[in-house]
């Protein structure tokens, strides 16, 4: 199975997983608490949000060990529920690296859940990382080995975890970039910069020196130079939108190739099929090798298509219509619509008196003009209104869902991403929430009732697109609002609720997912891919 890169995303020292939780940690009933309660330091409540639950895991679980929380003390279970290290540890913030983990802030223990090191001089020891752990100590930053040893001395004002064998530190107000034997890659001239596992793929990293933007690599290399006005990341794309010192745009590359543009344009969305919709006095196209494909003019307006086709029009005249081209640009066709959209499917939406239709890539009328609202289709179907109302049509005009609903938009939009690499996530089944009346519910693409339309409240809570299996939407939902809110976990890729039977569901990894069981919010339960229950506990210990 795949193993997901830990999404660990620089926060001081903490990955985000915590911050996953507090969304489902914060809507859970608070509980009186019990007499014997340990005392936390204000750091422990801040860092840990201790007392709001007696069990969440932090991370994902590593070399079938998960760390839980019993009896208001941390201990390991196994896949199959099974202590493995009883609970003993007042923190225990992440799962086994290398046979090691770290507990109670300043003690590694081995998988036997002996402490093997401990200095209590040390205010924190974060997560491991490339085989080493950031650890402030005496009020600076240094990082451990899994031993215990500081190979890189605690010397910082600040620092990364590492990531492809790289981090950054502080001093004097400055980064720089090191190895893992903390040698310095650079010099301490980085002024800002964004570091993360979000550019472990792109393997370059957005910095700020003599106050302009680059792209730097793990070797400390500037691939692109500092010279622009803005931040230029690479998050798995290749491609990216420069505005340079002197004032003129330009396209960069991944590789560090700058191609400079003429004059100083904007760039409008994402580059679609190797073309870019630029903004100057008026709207135009620009391919990605830098060559402009159309000239932008005064009030011109352009519609770029997935395709790769555009639609042009001159707005200073009302009665013109837009014209249609290849990507190659010749003709598709002309037309005296006024009002077009993008292709999608190889069909786009044109208004023809006052009614939206369908038409093909030759301009004729595939759909009939009968809509008084129509939308982009995606796998095979498309929202339109119709007498108020709005339902689906497939590619041939033929109805999918009546139309019936007062409201019907998108439950999540397509161009997230997932699994922290930008990838953009493949929806085989789009959802899209409906209301009718007061109440709200979710259908596919398909025209199958997801969730009954009959909640007072139903949104997308959060979206986790990290995931290794498939991604997972959660909702937040109710049938009262007065009665508080619940949420169930859907199947982004498929379209399809998963675990029913839970809420707040989060996934563990290695196919272990976490929940709260429906009807019970005193336990929190950890069950596998198959929804089999392996572990239990609750607020009552």
């Amino acid at each position: 199975m795949k193993k997901r890169v830990k999404y660990r995303k620089y926060m001081g020292i903490f990955g985000v997983s915590i911050l996953m939780l507090i969304a489902a940690i914060s809507l859970s009933p608070r509980v009186a608490l019990a007499g014997n309660e340990p005392i936390y330091h204000e750091w422990d409540k801040a860092q840990e949000h201790v007392g709001l639950s007696h069990l969440w895991f932090t991370d994902r679980a590593e070399n079938g060990l998960i760390p839980v929380r019993q009896n208001w003390k941390w201990g390991f279970i196994n896949y199959q529920g099974k202590f493995v290290i009883k609970p003993q540890f007042q923190l225990a913030r992440d799962a086994f690296y290398q046979g090691v983990a770290v507990v109670n802030r300043n003690q590694l223990i081995n998988s036997k859940g002996k402490v093997i090191f401990q200095d209590k001089s040390i205010e924190y020891i974060g997560g491991f990382d490339n085989g080493l752990a950031i650890a402030k100590k005496n009020g600076k930053i240094g990082y451990l080995n899994t031993k215990g040893k500081f190979v890189i001395s605690p010397t910082y004002e600040a620092g990364t975890s590492f990531y492809n064998q790289a981090a950054l530190v502080k001093k004097n107000g400055k980064w720089a970039l090191i190895n893992t034997k903390g040698k310095l890659l650079t010099a301490f001239n980085i002024e800002d910069k964004e570091y993360g596992t979000a550019y472990r793929k792109s393997g370059v990293f957005p910095v700020k020196i003599n106050g302009q933007w680059g792209s730097m690599d793990y070797k400390g290399q500037l691939v692109v130079p500092a010279e622009f006005r803005n931040k230029i990341e690479f998050r798995g794309n290749t491609l990216e939108w420069g505005l340079h010192r002197d004032a003129y745009s330009a396209i960069v590359q991944q590789d560090g190739l700058v191609i400079p543009l003429d004059k100083q344009y904007h760039s409008l969305d994402e580059p679609q099929n190797g073309l870019w919709k630029i903004q100057g006095s008026g709207e135009g196209v620009v391919d990605v090798s830098g060559k402009i494909i159309v000239e932008p003019q005064d009030e011109q307006k352009v519609i770029l298509s997935g395709d790769g086709s555009y639609a042009v029009r001159d707005m200073k005249d009302p009665s013109a219509g837009w014209t249609v081209y290849k990507k190659d640009q010749t003709l598709l066709f002309e037309s005296k619509y006024t009002d077009i959209q993008a292709f999608s499917e190889d069909l786009a939406a044109v208004k023809l008196n006052q009614k939206w239709g369908y038409v093909s890539k030759q301009g004729d009328i595939k759909i009939s003009a009968q809509y008084e609202e129509a939308n982009l289709f995606q796998m095979g179907s498309a929202v339109i209104r119709k007498n108020g109302k709005y339902g689906l049509i497939g590619t041939r005009g033929e109805i999918i869902l009546p139309t019936k609903y007062d409201e019907m938009v998108p439950l999540f939009e397509r161009s997230n991403y997932m699994n922290n690499q930008i990838e953009k996530v493949t929806t085989k089944n789009p959802l899209y929430r409906v209301k009718l009346k007061k109440n709200y519910g979710i259908v596919d693409s398909r025209g199958k009732v997801v969730m009954d339309v009959k909640y007072e409240i139903l949104d997308i809570d959060r979206t986790d697109y990290y995931h290794d299996i498939d991604p997972i939407a959660t909702i937040q939902y109710a049938l009262k609002a007065k009665d508080g809110s619940i949420t169930t976990a859907i199947n982004i890729e498929t379209g399809k609720r998963i675990f029913p039977k839970y809420e707040f569901v989060n996934y563990l990894g290695d196919g272990m997912y976490s929940g709260i069981p429906l009807g019970n919010k005193s336990k929190y339960v950890i069950f596998n891919a198959k929804g089999k229950e392996v572990f239990r506990s609750g607020f009552d210990g």
